[in-house]
C-alpha cells in the first residue's frame, strides 16, 4: 500500500494549516471550511448514486455485468467521475454526469477508453451555456451563424467564447461562406455544424 500523500492531499493540508494561522478565528475557520467541504462532497456523491440507482430501477434499464468491462479502466473512469461529482453544484451538470455513467456502464470500457476520458474531462469543464449552444446548433438542420445565437441576459461575446471552446474540443466544425457584412466582426458571421465527434459526445453525455 502506498502511504505517500498525493499532491491534492498536500495542498489541502497546506490550506488547512494556513487557515489555522489566521489570528483568533483560524482554528474555527479551518474546522468550518473543511468540515463543510467534506460534508457537501460526501452528500453530493451519496445523492448522485441514490438518484442514479432510482432512475435505473424506475426506467427498468438493463446494465451488463461488471465482468463485461475491463475493470481497471472502469474503476479509473468512476474514480475520475467521482472527483467531478464532488465539485459540481449545478443540478443540470449532475444530470449529464448520470447519463455519462449510464453510457459508460452500458458498453465495454475497453472500447474507446481515451475518448470516454476526454468526454468526461470536457463535460466537467463545460459551462451550461456551452452545453446549450452545442444543443442549439445540433437542433438546426442547417449551419448556424454565430451572430444568430442569443440568450436573454447573456452577452453575445460570451456565446462567441463558448463557440470557440466547443470548436477547440472538436465538437463543432466551421461551415460557411465567410461573407463579412459592412466590415462587421468576422466571428459573428462564422457558421457551424456539429461534428461527428460532437454528436458522439452529445449521445454519450447529454441526450
Amino acid at each position: 500500500m502506498d502511504d505517500k500523500l498525493t499532491t491534492k492531499e498536500k495542498i489541502e493540508i497546506s490550506v488547512q494549516s494556513g487557515l489555522q494561522l489566521v489570528p483568533y478565528v483560524g482554528g474555527a475557520l479551518s474546522t468550518l471550511y473543511f468540515g463543510t467541504k467534506q460534508e457537501k462532497r460526501f452528500k453530493r456523491i451519496e445523492s448522485f448514486y441514490e438518484e442514479f440507482s432510482d432512475q435505473v430501477e424506475q426506467l427498468q434499464l438493463q446494465l451488463p455485468s461488471v465482468d463485461f468491462h475491463e475493470q481497471d479502466k472502469l474503476i479509473n473512469l468512476i474514480e475520475e467521475l467521482n472527483e467531478k461529482i464532488e465539485r459540481e453544484s449545478t443540478e443540470q451538470k449532475r444530470t449529464y454526469f448520470k447519463k455519462y455513467l449510464y453510457s459508460t456502464l452500458s458498453s465495454p470500457t475497453n472500447d474507446n477508453f481515451d475518448e470516454r476520458r476526454f468526454f468526461l474531462e470536457s463535460l466537467a469543464t463545460m459551462t451550461l451555456l456551452e452545453c446549450e449552444v452545442l444543443l442549439n446548433i445540433k437542433e438546426q438542420n442547417n449551419p448556424v451563424r454565430v451572430g444568430s445565437l442569443s440568450k436573454p441576459g447573456i452577452d453575445l461575446y460570451a456565446i462567441v467564447g463558448s463557440v470557440g471552446r466547443l470548436r477547440m474540443n472538436g465538437f463543432i466544425r466551421l461551415q460557411n461562406d465567410n461573407i463579412i457584412f459592412n466590415g462587421g466582426d468576422d466571428s459573428l458571421n462564422d457558421s457551424f455544424v456539429v461534428s461527428d465527434f460532437g454528436n458522439r459526445f452529445i449521445q454519450y453525455c447529454i441526450e
